[in-house]
């Protein structure tokens, strides 16, 4: 018996030879243990080409297994096909939901591609129901990490240049600005400075601006900004904002982020304005955003209440589209009224560090115009 168990063992070693050195070709009718198994032994030897052949070789039925199909996707983000990769992991995810495996793949592979923000959330998700799960949290430290090392040698610089031209339905001149923004990332904050030039009522007025915030991991986010405008004929002379936000992780999917503003204005020829904006926007899949958000306004002892809701989502590579409506006050020359405003606008990132936008808003002033307006603008990194 054992010389007959022995010679068992020999041939199947002979067997699994040839097996091997026939390739994948050779192997389309496994078990789904088989096929990951073989198919993990040539991404070993990083031969991604021939593991992805051979799980395409297997039975439908085989390729439709939760096994084989979590390996294809891992396999794929190993060959850096992150596209293909990703793809495959949205389907798994929409088929296993919460499943911590799939979470934890799929944020090495956002961690490989350098989306940081998603491979966080991703391992958050995984760590907030597995706290043990230390392949979620080696990933997190690797992301937090690789997030610190890109700050500090890339993208410290960011400029902003916009401008829009607007007209009125009453005959009034048209309304133009120009502005540009710097900001400047440091260690744990971001410091920031602009100016505007306005053109309204035949009048000019140019305003500066200079503030800082938050720029860490934290749960927790922060911004501070203040301005004035010089010899002032219908913006305010000064103003200050105030904004103080907080991420909620979910169990789902979705990262809620909650923040507070607080802005005060002071013209000079109708006193202060306050206004107050509790907000809430969602990061979902795919990298839709939506928003929404109160505008309290005051003035003059008189409040009034609106709201605003916008959303974004990719359309194509390198191309999102966004679009929102308002119904809230709006102050013009320190005077506050109800306005309706639609909106809608593009954004193409020509290459990762530079974006161009687009927005078109049509403005109903209670009683007062209706206004088209065009913005255009460019981000460019450093």
């Amino acid at each position: 018996m054992p010389h007959k168990i022995k010679f068992l063992t020999v041939s199947a070693i002979a067997v699994l030879s040839v097996f091997f050195a026939a390739g994948p070709e050779a192997t389309g009718n496994l078990t789904p243990e088989q096929a990951v198994s073989e198919a993990m032994n040539f991404a070993g030897n990083q031969d991604f080409d021939s593991a992805l052949q051979l799980l395409a070789l297997q039975s439908a039925e085989t390729q439709s297994t939760y096994d084989v199909r979590f390996t294809r996707a891992r396999i794929l983000s190993w060959d850096k096909q992150y596209d293909e990769a990703a793809r495959e992991f949205d389907r798994l995810m929409l088929d296993y939901p919460g499943n911590p495996d799939i979470q934890n793949a799929y944020g090495y592979l956002e961690y490989y591609r350098g989306n940081y923000d998603r491979a966080d959330n991703l391992f958050n998700k995984v760590l907030a129901a597995y706290p043990g799960y230390e392949d979620a949290r080696t990933g997190l430290k690797r992301t937090q990490d690789a997030r610190d090392e890109f700050r500090r040698n890339n993208h410290r610089w960011r400029l902003d240049v916009n401008g829009g031209t607007s007209s009125f339905d009453n005959g009034q001149a048209d309304w133009n600005y120009q502005s540009a923004r710097a900001e400047r990332q440091l260690d744990d904050v971001a410091v920031h400075g602009g100016v505007t030039r306005y053109e309204r009522f035949g009048m000019t007025d140019v305003e500066l601006i200079g503030g800082v915030r938050s720029n860490t991991d934290s749960a927790w986010d922060w911004q501070l900004e203040a301005g004035f405008t010089p010899s002032s004929d219908f913006r305010p002379e000064t103003g200050a904002k105030a904004r103080l936000g907080r991420t909620i992780e979910t169990a789902g999917d979705t990262v809620i982020h909650a923040s507070l503003g607080y802005h005060i204005d002071d013209y000079k020829t109708t006193g202060t304005v306050q206004q107050l904006t509790p907000q809430l926007t969602a990061y979902l899949d795919n990298d839709i955003v939506l928003n929404g958000r109160l505008i309290h306004v005051m003035q003059d002892g008189i409040s009034d209440t609106g709201w605003m809701v916008s959303g974004s989502a990719p359309v194509a590579d390198r191309l999102s589209l966004r679009a929102g409506y308002a119904n809230a006050p709006e102050t013009v020359n320190g005077i506050t009224i109800d306005t309706e405003s639609i909106f809608g606008g593009v954004t193409y990132s020509v290459t990762n560090s530079l974006d161009l936008h687009a927005t078109y808003t049509l403005d109903d002033r209670e009683n007062t115009y209706k206004r088209d307006a065009l913005n255009v603008g460019i981000t460019q990194k450093y």
